[in-house]
């Protein structure tokens, strides 16, 4: 999954909006864990410590 995420952000084009604050990684873990527990957005970026 994290090589096809890779590739895609690759050939995005230009950088729009405001600069990431978690790598790759980490922004598919999340998701994934929203997906699988159900968990509020609020609850997983407590524990990424993302505000």
């Amino acid at each position: 999954m994290l090589d096809i995420l890779r590739e895609a952000e690759r050939l995005k084009k230009g950088k729009v909006g405001r600069k990431k604050k978690l790598i790759l990684k980490d922004r598919l873990l999340m998701a994934l864990e929203y997906i699988r527990e159900y968990r509020t957005y609020f609850h997983i970026s407590q524990s990424y410590g993302v505000k």
